[in-house]
């Protein structure tokens, strides 16, 4: 009965014991401390080669983008829809004197008792929107042919005008003295908003 292995087995054993050893020693004291972090270099360099390339993509489409800007904001610029005002202010007094155009235009000048502006104030609440809303309330005394070619020059032109929150009420007027029998004059008490909007960034939502 052998006790020990042949020869040939104790060699095979000691190179495979040897390998391993290589192994470790390899693993241990080059992979780690050289092969890995020249590996990591690499692969940061081509992550950095892939970034440049996209980079140098953007920066070559720069001169398009830069002219479509310019297109929009040039766009932006004569854009008609906007009141020409920068200052809230002034837009409401430009409002108003739109609206008095309008009353102007579609009310005969022997009828401007029948259809006049009573009063105006300048509103400033509701929710913000995208861009500055401009509001002025309005209270009117006016028929209602006369009102209807009123609200739709004001709405149809340019800048763009919204009259909302409308409300009318049938209202007599003026002094008729006791035991004549002349009937008092009536017509339409009507109120609403007429608002436009600048050329600015409302606030925030």
């Amino acid at each position: 009965m052998r006790l020990l292995p042949e020869a040939r087995n104790g060699r095979f054993f000691a190179v495979l014991l040897l390998l391993i050893v290589v192994s470790l020693a390899y693993l241990g004291g080059v992979h780690w401390w050289f092969v890995a972090p020249h590996l990591a270099i690499s692969e940061q360099m081509d992550d950095l080669r892939d970034q440049q390339l996209r980079f140098r993509a953007i920066v070559a489409e720069r001169p398009e983008l830069e002219k479509r800007l310019a297109e929009v904001r040039n766009f932006e610029q004569n854009n008609l829809a906007f009141l020409a005002q920068s200052d809230a202010n002034a837009a409401s007094a430009d409002l108003l004197q739109r609206l008095k155009s309008a009353v102007s235009q579609h009310v005969p000048q022997e009828q401007t008792n029948r259809c006049q502006i009573l009063s105006n104030q300048t509103y400033s609440g509701g929710k913000p929107e995208l861009y500055q809303r401009v509001t002025i309330q309005v209270r009117m005394r006016c028929d209602m042919e006369q009102l209807a070619a009123i609200l739709y020059e004001l709405e149809s032109g340019k800048p763009y005008l919204f009259a909302d929150q409308l409300m009318i009420y049938k209202q007599n007027y003026g002094y008729v003295p006791p035991g004549q029998k002349k009937q008092q004059q009536s017509a339409l008490d009507v109120r609403f908003n007429l608002t436009g909007y600048l050329r600015q960034r409302g606030a925030e939502k």
